[in-house]
Formats: structure tokens, C-alpha cells, sequence
């Protein structure tokens, strides 16, 4: 039996067969094993908290009861490589579909992927099915910085992008194995910026703080939204329709700590950035 370690607290895991599924909490000192005849351990008992983490769960199901999901999180320790502490290879071990992430040519039911979370990011993703017909992928749950990021599924066959923040992609498919098909993204490739315009953005908006006050300033274009999040994904405030270059945050908790500001502009760019409230 092989066995894998994965951080304390990080994923949900999901072992589904065709009409009928289980699932499990892992967490620290929590083992999990099912059909798929892997187990897994938590290498850490104390620090199940400790990790800054934002996760996504992808759903792929069809009207008969097929359901596969897969996990996608960006943790504190993870690498965009293949970390054995936080990636698990998928065993197709179910009857009728699997769905997984792809990286390094390995069929990943969870992925790991490094911080900072960058919207620049881009995760391919496969399936195989024996059952032709319809199938959809939609989005299962997320928490952290993706509770609120656009998230879109481009499918290269169709030439479709599907924002799932608004509905799931229904799509047909024959009976195989397909690596090549769809690729998870966090902007539409249509208005996804150049690498100098990201950058260009990311220095002319900045974030200052002093006597727990934060004040966000945006040289380049009003500022529509702000989200804050403590390092455990936690969101602590949430600003709409700002419509101004600067705003100014106060009444978070006052206990220093590092916090995460997701900044969207009017024209629908955005940028992440770290702050030390104290």
C-alpha cells in the first residue's frame, strides 16, 4: 500500500463512485482510506492552522449520478512542482469517470500549487469516461481568496470560456481519455494582461498602514472592490462599489497579523497584495 503525507488541515477529499460518494475531513492526526486504496497521514498534529491556504473544488458530474472532484489549493510550503506532502495522484479508481488536474504528466485528484496566488495562473485539466453524453464541471466549494475570484474553464475544443462564478459548463464528449481539452484559469484569456502591463499594475497600487488604519491607493483607475483576508483565508472585510482612487480600512482586528487585500479596479483588472497590520 503506498502511502502519502499531506499537511495538516489542507484538503477535503472526496472518493466517489458512479450514484453514490463518501467524504472525509482531513485534518491533523486524522488518517483517511477508502476505494481507492490509498491512505493518508498528517505529518503534523499541532498546526493544522497554521497554514495560509485558498482552495478550490471542481465538480464533474452527469444526470445519471456520475460524480469525480478534484482539489486545487494554493498553500504555504507547496511548490507549483509535484510536492508529495500536498499532491495526490489520481487511481481512476471509479467506474465510470475520473477528473484531475495535470502537472508534470501526472493525474492529480489533489494539487498543491504555491503562494503567493497569482490570477496569471493556469492549471490544465483531463478526464476519461466510458459513458458518452453530457457531463458538467462546475464549482463544489472554495474558501480563502478564491471564494471570490473569477474562476473560468476554457474548453480548446469548443473555443469556449466559461466564467463558473455564474453557472457550470455542460459540454458532450465520446468515451476516452482526454489530457487536452480544458484549462482552469483566474482570467479571460481575452482580457488577461501582459506580463509588464501585471507588473505596471501591481506598482501603482499600493497599501499603507499605520494605527491599524489601512489606506489603499490606486494610480491607474478608480477602485471597485477590496476584500481582505487574514493568512487562513478568513475573509475580514469586504468593500463594494468604492468607485474612488483611494479608501481607507479600519476596525479590523487589532492583533498583528499578516493580511492578504484583493484590490479590483473599475476596468476589471486586480492585484493581491500582503499587509502587516500592527
Amino acid at each position: 500500500m503506498k502511502k502519502m503525507f499531506i499537511a495538516a488541515g489542507m484538503f477535503m477529499i472526496f472518493m466517489c463512485s458512479f450514484g453514490q460518494s463518501k467524504s472525509s475531513v482531513f485534518n491533523n492526526a486524522m488518517g483517511v482510506s477508502g476505494n481507492n486504496n490509498q491512505s493518508f497521514e498528517s505529518e503534523k498534529t499541532s498546526k493544522s492552522n497554521a497554514f495560509e491556504r485558498h482552495r478550490l473544488w471542481l465538480n464533474m458530474t452527469n444526470t445519471g449520478g456520475a460524480f469525480k472532484q478534484l482539489l486545487i489549493g494554493y498553500i504555504q510550503g507547496a511548490t507549483d512542482g509535484y510536492d508529495s506532502d500536498f499532491d495526490g495522484v489520481s487511481i481512476n479508481g471509479h467506474a465510470f469517470i475520473d477528473f484531475y488536474s495535470i502537472n508534470l504528466s501526472r493525474n492529480l485528484v489533489i494539487q498543491g500549487r504555491a503562494l503567493p496566488f497569482k490570477e496569471s495562473d493556469v492549471v490544465p485539466l483531463g478526464f476519461s469516461t466510458n459513458i458518452a453524453g453530457e457531463f458538467t464541471i462546475a464549482i463544489g466549494q472554495a474558501d480563502g481568496v478564491l471564494v471570490n475570484q473569477p474562476v473560468y474553464l476554457e474548453d480548446k475544443l469548443t473555443k469556449t470560456i466559461r466564467n463558473l462564478r455564474e453557472q457550470g459548463y455542460t459540454f458532450t464528449t465520446k468515451t476516452g481519455v482526454f489530457n487536452d481539452r480544458f484549462v482552469l484559469r483566474y482570467t479571460n484569456t481575452n482580457n488577461t494582461l501582459a506580463t509588464e502591463d501585471f507588473e505596471d499594475v501591481k506598482t501603482k497600487i499600493s497599501i499603507g498602514v499605520k494605527n491599524e488604519i489601512i489606506t489603499i491607493n490606486s494610480n491607474v483607475e478608480n477602485i471597485d472592490k477590496i476584500f481582505v483576508y487574514d493568512i487562513f483565508g478568513k475573509q475580514l472585510s469586504n468593500q463594494e462599489n468604492i468607485g474612488n482612487t483611494q479608501f481607507v480600512i479600519q476596525n479590523l482586528p487589532s492583533a498583528q497579523q499578516i493580511l492578504l487585500l484583493k484590490v479590483l479596479l473599475e476596468n476589471g483588472q486586480s492585484i493581491t497584495k500582503k499587509a502587516i497590520l500592527q
